[in-house]
């Protein structure tokens, strides 16, 4: 996986939000909803490869300071 920019990361968190709200009004068809499911399990799937790789053994963020 390529190493994702925090723009990235975040235009990904707010589709992730647009999605389950699509999932939440409860007016898709099946197939649309499994669709849906399937992109929703990806994104959060590549959110959480990304916040693993920002942080190390200890938990701290590798990329912060202070």
């Amino acid at each position: 996986m390529a190493t994702l920019t925090l723009m990235e990361v975040s235009e990904m968190r707010v589709k992730l939000k647009e999605l389950e709200k699509q999932i939440a009004s409860g007016e898709l068809s099946l197939f649309d909803r499994c669709e849906v499911e399937d992109e929703i399990l990806e994104l959060k799937e590549q959110l959480g490869e990304f916040e693993r790789s920002v942080r190390d053994d200890s938990g701290e963020c590798i990329n912060c300071s202070g």
